[in-house]
């Protein structure tokens, strides 16, 4: 089957997925919240020490966003005007120019609802919420913490383990090291920063233990879209460009010898397939819940989606009165000196170092065939700091997590260089 047929099912998905994201999220309205709010009115200390950015060991790599997660669980708490119309429009109480959510969590949790009014969030699909209410109806908010930090490192421990028998233990190694730059920590105390991690290394250890099925029975497009749906689903916009970074790398790596004995420009040809399978399943989800909030609300969101966008991809006077001193190649600087930031300097001088090595010691097998189905996931990091320059400026220190993708890339063209005699 060629791509333009595969491609049309992926667009036939799309709108399924769109329409059973419809059905989840009235299903999670329709729950009841009110042991919810028992259960984060249980957590009113924690919010009221950390705040909206705490960090837990200085620096902006440390850094927590509890700004966002304090929307998540308004949202949760906010009672329900109508279940198609909450489910599509998400409202929440807000403050002012909807500033300082920890601060209006608070004010909520004490039934405190002077100064607050009700806003609407319906760009993004929040299926967030799909995990975290149903939890919330059993556990306290900070009791969640903990769970979160159990699956962050079961995820870890199983996708090494896998990675080590499949790839062998330099590129487990390597995994280790870039699981290491996403901060396990910050992913564990931030429920914002986790689906992401847990959708993607769920991903990555598919892959690892189904790679024969999927790439001979040509379902990897079908898989790249399905993931792509799911991070636009259930992501917040965080740094979705380190998942489709991390599958491009493993699918390379996992058909290594086979692929070998492919044309470079087959290669590279497959692999934009599978990075376009993706960005429409992403990008089609995502907008895919402009289209159908407003059909079915009559709410603008298309409009308020596009001004949205437009402010993450170009620099708006907006953020220049703000006093941010954002440009293309700021923003760039910016993700690179907060994925430097901290011990974590520690992996990437060592990753640096064994690279410069590898190339210096091997440089008479360093050809375009063996460089640029690396570089091509490697710069992808670049090129979304490039188009979403505003987002990834003011958010980089969750942003920088997709540079994580890069090192990876680079480190598994090191080792593949480095046993280069192994597989001639």
């Amino acid at each position: 089957m060629n791509f333009i047929k595969k491609f049309l099912r992926i667009i036939l998905g799309v709108m399924l997925s769109v329409l059973i994201g419809v059905a989840l999220m009235i299903f999670v309205y329709a729950l009841p919240n009110e042991r919810a709010v028992e259960n984060i009115r249980d957590a009113l200390p924690l919010y009221e020490q950390e705040g909206n950015y705490p960090s837990w060991a200085l620096g902006e790599h440390s850094k927590l966003d509890n700004f966002t997660d304090a929307i998540m669980l308004l949202e949760i708490i906010h009672p329900t005007d109508g279940l198609i119309k909450s489910a599509m429009l998400n409202p929440r109480l807000v403050l002012p120019d909807e500033e300082k959510p920890v601060e209006a969590l608070i004010k909520v949790l004490r039934n405190d609802t002077e100064g607050l009014s009700e806003t609407v969030y319906p760009r993004y699909w929040h299926g967030y919420l799909l995990v975290l209410k149903p939890l919330l109806l059993t556990m306290k908010a900070n009791h969640l913490r903990m769970l979160l930090a159990y699956v962050v490192f079961i995820l870890f421990v199983v996708a090494l383990l896998a990675c080590q028998k499949v790839l062998g233990t330099p590129r487990a190694l390597a995994l280790a090291g870039t699981v290491m730059i996403l901060n396990p920590v910050s992913l564990s105390m931030s429920f914002q920063f986790a689906p992401i991690y847990i959708i993607t290394m769920t991903a990555i250890i598919i892959m690892l233990k189904k790679n024969r099925r999927l790439f001979d029975d040509g379902f990897y497009i079908y898989f790249f879209a399905l993931t792509g749906i799911l991070i636009a689903f259930f992501d917040f916009l965080t740094y979705p460009i380190f998942s489709v970074g991390m599958m491009l790398i493993f699918w390379y790596v996992l058909n290594l010898r086979g692929l070998l004995e492919e044309k470079l420009s087959n290669v590279l040809k497959m692999m934009s397939e599978l990075l376009i399978a993706w960005g429409t399943g992403y990008f089609g989800m995502w907008s895919g819940k402009w289209i159908i909030s407003q059909l079915l609300t009559g709410y603008d969101t298309l409009s308020s989606a596009f001004v949205q966008v437009a402010s993450y991809t170009r620099i708006g006077d907006n953020l220049v009165n703000a006093g941010w001193q954002i440009t293309t190649l700021g923003a760039i600087q910016r993700n690179i000196a907060v994925l430097g930031h901290g011990p974590i300097r520690i992996f990437l001088f060592a990753a640096i170092i064994f690279l410069l090595y590898v190339l210096i010691s091997r440089r008479n097998i360093l050809t375009t065939r063996k460089v640029l189905p690396y570089l091509f996931p490697a710069t992808l990091p670049f090129i979304w700091y490039a188009v979403a320059s505003g987002h990834s400026h003011i958010h980089a220190f969750f942003v920088y997590r997709g540079l994580a993708a890069t090192i990876f890339a680079l480190s598994c063209l090191s080792i593949e260089i480095w046993q280069h005699d192994k597989n001639t």
